[in-house]
């Protein structure tokens, strides 16, 4: 039974978290209050415990990524939005929020056909915003819990992911891409602009296929995250979704084959970093370059026909792809499944296809990682690359240029 004071007792539903009262452990730090109470003799070691308070708060600020902090705030402005439609108490930060609100708010979820990748995102928007406040959080409760894997088992985990680009998509995309001839040095300005937007777009296409990188990853890239060597291209990764702390990963690609230049993502990178002026900047050996900081790889083009100097929107990416993919006659139901995404998706569908095993995938993607990793020393990895060209090669269904 829980009571109030000054109210009826009402009974207590199974499962609830009932609310406990503070102790010192469960209330957030205040290093404003603590140092305001711990004030040194002098002033000038005031200021600098200060400067370290406010450093304190920047790590805390930085212990997410943005967009993780982004996705904590909607979640938890959809719960608060769910309690107050159907006057129920949120309670933090006073206390903690009661199991049965919780329960029925994921109850609403379902019923809403919510993915499940967004119903965990809601439960740990919840559990933040509870540890935040120093607050036992009621997502940790075993009925919770409960409530979660039957929600999974009920509906299922909803799929609604983009198609990935297939190789033979990829060659369709690639010849749509053509390059036209350089243009004369007083060409008009959309002449040059038509040659650039072809040259970045190819590079678009094919390095962002066969790296696997991420959207975010892949507009963050610098030139001098680029290494040119005998073999291919290196591409050294840092912070990244699956790595926060930065320890960075490379991928590895090869030049393809020579009846497959055309498709070669070496080839049309540097195609365009000769063109654009960039390739000087191209890291040398596995520390990059000193002095000023190096262009990105990718960049908006004016419609004067010059290129920009700030890296190109994460958003275009998409766009790129589904107008290559309708260049390519793809029907529009095609193209509507298609995103930034199909890339990461096409090259870990192709490897599979050609044979290439799991560990090896997933050091493409940087899905795999240990505390040992930090040893490591890049070694020239080509294997799975190399297996993929075979494939095209290989392959009856697929309609090679010649």
């Amino acid at each position: 039974m829980t009571s109030n004071p000054g109210t009826h007792q009402t009974p207590t539903l199974h499962g609830q978290l009932l609310p406990a009262p503070r102790t010192s452990s469960d209330t957030p730090p205040n290093l404003t209050a603590y140092l305001h109470d711990h004030a040194p003799p002098d002033g000038g070691s005031a200021a600098y415990l200060a400067a370290l308070a406010a450093d304190v708060a920047g790590y805390l600020a930085a212990a997410h990524a943005p967009s993780t902090g982004d996705k904590y705030r909607h979640g938890w402005q959809e719960f608060c939005g769910f309690c107050a439609r159907f006057g129920l108490q949120v309670g933090v930060p006073e206390r903690a929020s009661e199991v049965e609100v919780v329960a029925l708010y994921l109850a609403e979820l379902g019923r809403a056909g919510v993915a499940m990748s967004t119903v965990d995102q809601r439960i740990a928007a919840i559990r933040h915003f509870h540890a935040d406040a120093g607050l036992p959080t009621p997502t940790d409760h075993p009925w919770i819990k409960r409530v979660r894997r039957g929600l999974c088992r009920t509906h299922g985990v909803h799929s609604t992911g983009k198609d990935a680009v297939s190789i033979a998509l990829l060659i369709a995309m690639a010849r749509a891409r053509p390059v036209p001839a350089a243009p004369h040095q007083v060409a008009r300005a959309a002449v040059r602009r038509a040659w650039l937007s072809a040259l970045r777009d190819r590079c678009l296409l094919l390095l962002g296929f066969f790296a696997g990188v991420r959207r975010q990853e892949f507009t963050r890239i610098r030139v001098d995250d680029l290494e040119l060597l005998e073999q291919g291209l290196r591409l050294h990764l840092g912070r990244s979704k699956t790595d926060q702390e930065g320890a960075g990963r490379t991928i590895d690609i090869p030049y393809a084959p020579p009846e497959l230049a055309w498709l070669c993502p070496v080839r049309a990178t540097l195609a365009w970093l000769q063109a654009t002026g960039r390739r000087a900047h191209l890291r040398q050996g596995r520390r990059p370059r000193t002095g000023a900081q190096a262009p990105p790889l990718l960049s908006g083009i004016t419609s004067g026909g010059n290129v920009r100097t700030t890296a190109l929107a994460e958003r275009y990416v998409a766009q790129v792809v589904k107008d290559a993919a309708t260049d390519a006659r793809q029907p529009p139901e095609v193209v509507a499944q298609l995103a930034a995404h199909s890339l990461r998706a096409g090259i870990t569908t192709a490897a599979r296809a050609a044979g290439v095993d799991d560990a090896r995938v997933g050091r493409l993607l940087g899905h795999a990682g240990t505390m040992t990793s930090r040893y490591d020393r890049p070694l020239w990895a080509p294997e799975l690359h190399e297996a993929v060209y075979a494939w095209i090669l290989t392959h009856p269904a697929l309609t090679i240029p010649r």
